[in-house]
């Protein structure tokens, strides 16, 4: 009798995991993956670079411009950010599948995109009721956003995850090996136009200055104020800590207001020091400490250019991304870290 009991529960258990199977056989369309070539594949109808030309017309440091056309907008190109290390956040770029490499910021309200999202996938965009703004100038997909606190604007804001799947088609396997890194010294990233913002760069022979935006970075690492002993004192040493990014907590406001820490470099060609190595504080090697500074300690620096200006008058700021410290998207190589 026991026998039979044990018989039957295992039929029953078989029976239910094959049911439950059958629930998940098939998969979301809107996370499946089209093969390159066929019919499915949306048909590329602008370039990125014929996209930000024919949409971003209107001039400011806040923009919006709805993207409306009774024929389809559809872009194609490259995912080449990845996300798993935090550093960045609720975005990807697209570089184009073209020669001039033209890269797009597309901004979606959802984290951890490179798990649907991966690195050297190649995507298409269905651009229409989207819209092209700027944000601090620099061009950006997403939609109409409005800001209504101390700053009241039009800006693009975050498309939203299931309206983003909507627009976005996956295409083929992803091949992070056919992304095109450029080389560039910072004085050729500072002469960059609309058209090179969020391009992924390799700056060769660079090296950390020792900087942050004008004040020298301490020798040593300041642990953050818990004893509420002279907290502003202390947060003002923390704030230059030899790290990617100490974390951004007011004492006015009470919370980590979440701007990026920027740790400046420099290489041979001159005209750097506007050009900053830019870091979440969520990041996961913000804590770590900074490669030894000076020209004596050299290496190679991949990340996505980034452009800020988010004052009339202001001379703005470009704003370096690295994606990960660690393989196998290794964004600093060949320097000596202090140990």
């Amino acid at each position: 009798m026991k026998q039979l009991k044990y018989i039957g529960a295992v039929l029953l258990a078989l029976t239910m995991f094959t049911a439950c199977e059958k629930e998940f056989d098939a998969i979301p369309e809107e996370i499946a993956t089209v093969p390159e070539g066929s019919a499915e594949a949306w048909a590329q109808t602008v370039t990125i670079k014929e996209l930000i030309e024919n949409f971003d017309t209107k001039e400011g440091l806040f923009t919006i411009d709805t993207i409306d056309s009774p024929e389809d907008i559809v872009v194609r190109g490259r995912i080449i950010t990845d996300d798993r290390a935090g550093n960045v956040y609720k975005y990807f770029v697209i570089q184009s599948l073209e020669d001039d490499h033209t890269c797009l910021k597309v901004s979606v309200d959802a984290g951890s995109l490179s798990g649907m999202l991966p690195i050297g996938q190649v995507v298409a965009i269905r651009c229409n009721g989207l819209v092209l703004g700027r944000y601090a100038e620099a061009p950006q997909l997403g939609v109409r956003g409005y800001r209504n606190d101390n700053k009241i604007r039009e800006e693009p804001g975050r498309i939203p995850y299931t309206l983003a799947m909507k627009h976005i088609q996956k295409i083929g396997n992803p091949d992070p090996s056919k992304i095109v890194v450029e080389e560039m010294t910072l004085k050729q990233i500072t002469e960059l136009d609309k058209y090179g913002y969020f391009k992924i760069v390799k700056i060769k022979n660079a090296y950390f200055t020792g900087y942050s935006e004008g004040d020298k970075l301490n020798d040593v690492v300041t642990p953050f104020p818990t004893d509420g002993e002279k907290v502003s004192a202390v947060l003002a040493e923390y704030e230059l800590n030899p790290t990617f990014a100490p974390c951004t907590y007011s004492t006015d406001k009470g919370y980590n207001i979440g701007f990026p820490r920027s740790r400046e470099i420099a290489d041979d060609s001159g005209n750097t020091t506007s050009v900053s190595i830019s870091t979440s504080e969520y990041a996961r090697f913000a804590d770590r400490r900074l490669p030894v500074f000076g020209p004596d300690n050299r290496g190679d620096i991949t990340a996505i250019v980034g452009w800020f200006r988010d004052k009339e008058g202001g001379s703005g700021s470009w704003q370096l991304t690295i994606r990960s410290l660690d393989n196998p998207f290794a964004d600093l190589e060949g320097f000596e870290f202090p140990e």
